[in-house]
């Protein structure tokens, strides 16, 4: 049993290490796979269910907007009842939702499942970061980080193939069923090999109900605006209204923290430079690369004129190499390297070759977008796990679920103002006024290549004094991070 008592050392066996690492990054796995698997899927449901694509696109938003939603909560509830505990019933509600979805006899029902499912990928979402933090030592974590980002990067890069190939061969609700088994193997593993928590020192607090009430609607009304803009229009009343009411919330909720003895979200971790910082830096890099990520296929089939699947090949060049040098960044961070002088490295050379792009962009072929895919895929795996360690290693030791909150939550919205804010300013610069109808994306093909291409130019500059920023604030990072040692002695697990 482990006592998480803030004042003990928790040393774990290292066959124990070795089965938490790699369960926790089946979980990020299995997370990002379903955030991208369903899509390809999504022809096949609105046909048999008789619907349209306004729909089914349902689907898609509810698993984002709950994901993402439900994250601070997650992280606060795990540290008042045991990471592991929380982890547990995650994968359980993960796997019951998976089923229900497969299962489901209409749309509403599949929509209500996708819910279910949400609330469970939420909570694997969240846990992992805080787990490594809690009950891996420190010469671990970087590398623990580092296979979490490959995880994440093979589902994210598994999910439309591996969706494509289930629904041709066996029917798209196999997309959700193929869960349930491997769903159920992880779920035991978790319960024979992690170790189990006994003593939660929050129980005793008074848990925060209108700051979870708040931060949850402040969360779902901005991801629904940022999500939907594209569909109604940034200046229709729907959008508008739901941005006011995201900032009503976001300052009810900064109200309610503010007073509250045993806050949701506690404000003070932001005067932590080394808790902050790298968290700014790590929201800016994410704007970026999925911003470009998401302007880049609509550069590839209308300025360069490729199919759909060569476009998606040449995509692949991100992830795939940022799945390779995660791991070894990590490791990297653990042994020899600061994590601080990574952070910097890979900012810098996503900096580097997001400036240079613009210029090689109107060369012929496709080797000047595949050697920046190939050169910022190398550089957001030197940058990212390091970066995590060092937001994990700031946070406070009695609050790891806390911290993992946060940096899961602004990566989500870093992604999604990203793609929100690279939509509008890609289709401003070859659209102009006509950008804020929603209709862009339908009449791209209207437009002559060298315009898409005037577009991306601005799109990647905006995208260069993103990575500037991530580069700053990896600057200011203070050299020496806080220390998670106690001098309390080590109990071995």
């Amino acid at each position: 049993m482990i006592n998480t008592d803030s004042n003990q050392v928790i040393v774990i066996d290292p066959a124990k290490q070795r089965w938490i690492i790699y369960s926790i990054a089946f979980s990020a796995f299995m997370v990002m796979l379903d955030n991208y698997i369903v899509n390809i899927s999504l022809p096949a449901i609105s046909k048999s269910f008789n619907v349209g694509i306004d729909g089914v696109s349902w689907i898609v938003i509810v698993y984002l907007l709950i994901l993402t939603s439900a994250i601070p909560f997650f992280g606060k509830l795990g540290d008042r009842v045991g990471l592991i505990k929380l982890f547990i019933a995650g994968y359980i509600v993960f796997v019951s939702g998976s089923l229900l979805c497969g299962i489901s006899p209409s749309l509403y029902m599949l929509i209500f499942s996708r819910f279910l499912q949400a609330l469970g990928g939420a909570v694997l979402y969240t846990v992992p970061s805080a787990i490594i933090t809690r009950f891996l030592p420190p010469e671990k974590r970087g590398y623990s980080f580092g296979i979490l980002a490959t995880a994440a990067a093979v589902g994210f890069a598994m999910g439309s193939p591996l969706g494509g190939l289930i629904t041709a061969n066996f029917g798209w609700p196999w997309v959700f069923l193929i869960n349930i088994p491997i769903g159920f193997i992880a779920i035991i593993i978790v319960l024979r090999k992690f170790p189990r928590e006994q003593k939660i020192a929050m129980l005793h607090e008074k848990f925060d109900i209108p700051g979870v009430f708040y931060c949850f609607f402040w969360l779902i009304t901005l991801m629904f605006s940022l999500n939907m803009g594209r569909k109604f229009g940034w200046t229709s009343p729907l959008i508008v209204v739901s941005f006011l009411m995201s900032m009503v919330f976001l300052f009810l909720f900064i109200w309610q923290e503010y007073y509250f003895k045993f806050p949701l979200l506690d404000l003070k971790l932001f005067r932590n430079k080394g808790f902050t910082y790298p968290n700014l830096a790590n929201f800016f890099v994410f704007m970026a690369a999925n911003g470009t990520n998401f302007v880049l296929p609509f550069y590839l089939m209308y300025a360069l004129e490729i199919s759909a699947e060569k476009a998606g090949l040449v995509l692949m060049a991100f992830p795939l190499i940022n799945m390779i040098i995660g791991p070894l960044a990590g490791k990297a961070s653990d042994k020899m390297v600061s994590s601080r002088l990574l952070c910097i490295i890979g900012a810098s050379i996503s900096l580097i070759a997001t400036v240079i792009f613009p210029f090689t962009m109107y060369f012929q072929g496709l080797w000047p977008i595949i050697s920046f895919l190939f050169i910022t895929g190398f550089s957001l795996g030197i940058f990212l796990p390091p970066n995590n360690n060092q937001i994990m290693s700031a946070a406070p030791k009695d609050s790891p679920g806390m911290a993992s909150g946060i940096l899961r939550t602004l990566t989500n919205l870093g992604s999604v103002i990203g793609v929100a804010v690279f939509e509008l300013t890609f289709s401003f610069f070859f659209i102009g006024k006509n950008s804020t109808t929603g209709n862009q994306i339908k009449v791209l093909s209207n437009f002559s290549p060298e315009s898409i291409v005037k577009g991306l130019h601005y799109v990647i500059i905006f995208a260069a004094v993103l990575y500037g920023l991530a580069l700053l604030f990896s600057v200011l990072t203070p050299k020496r991070m806080p220390s998670l040692s106690t001098s309390s002695p080590a109990k071995t697990l």
